[in-house]
């Protein structure tokens, strides 16, 4: 979650309104999702929900933190980072311990309502199935090696994960450098450098060309190029919660 946190908390993703940030907060307290909490000066992670939301006093209630020391943790008076979700968005507010107190027969934390809220709508972090037909062949341009083609499998803004068969010449490799990796996504052809982050075990060998799952990240992306990922990443992971199956 710290990795989430270093790039959530940027003006770009600032809430500009009270009223945006109030709405995006009580949905986490409505759905219950797990609240991560990151005391500043500390490693160490703990869990919470966010129970309670007191805009006139300027306060929040979040549950005791677990593991049960992270209470300790905040009661120290240092700043903490808080780490939620809403509709699948990382949603992140610094805060400080103003008392614990009871709350329904339980123990809770009574926490300054925050300044300024973030809301990462980028989705770089979410990798959705790619539904068929949406994305065309896509193909890996290699440095010394004939190009190899595959089937895209799922998405992020940051990379993708590839069907792919096996190249004829010279095999992938874990950190190789792409120069080009071209797809149509839409009816619309995209192109970036990339680079291969993993390479997995061939799926079947007894299909004619068995093929392996390959996962590449996407580099030097051009404005254009993340724009229609992102846009088609939210699109289909908006259409694959209704559907009931995230």
């Amino acid at each position: 979650m710290r990795e989430v946190a270093n790039k959530l908390f940027k003006d770009e993703f600032r809430l500009t309104t009270h009223q945006k940030a109030e709405h995006v907060l009580g949905k986490i307290a409505r759905t219950r999702d797990a609240l991560a909490v990151i005391p500043s000066e500390h490693a160490e992670e703990f869990t919470s929900l966010l129970l309670h939301i007191d805009r006139k006093n300027e306060e929040l209630i979040i549950d005791e933190l677990n593991p049960a020391h992270g209470s300790r943790r905040v009661a120290e008076g240092q700043p903490f980072f808080c780490l939620g979700r809403s509709d699948g968005v990382y949603v992140g507010f610094q805060s400080h311990l103003i008392q614990a107190v009871d709350w329904e027969g339980y123990g809770a934390l009574r926490i300054a309502y925050p300044e300024t809220t973030y809301y990462l709508q980028r989705r770089s972090y979410y990798r959705v199935l790619v539904n068929a037909g949406d994305a065309g062949q896509v193909e890996l341009q290699r440095r010394g090696a004939r190009p190899v083609q595959g089937q895209c499998h799922d998405l992020s803004g940051s990379g993708m994960r590839i069907l792919l068969t096996s190249p004829t010449d010279f095999a992938l490799t874990q950190g190789e450098y792409i120069p080009l990796v071209r797809f149509d996504l839409d009816g619309v052809e995209l192109a970036s450098e990339a680079q291969v982050r993993f390479v997995g075990a061939i799926r079947s060998n007894k299909v004619r060309q068995p093929v392996r799952p390959v996962g590449i990240q996407f580099l030097n992306m051009t404005p254009a190029f993340e724009q229609r990922i992102m846009n088609y990443v939210q699109h289909r992971d908006r259409q694959l919660l209704r559907e009931g199956r995230t």
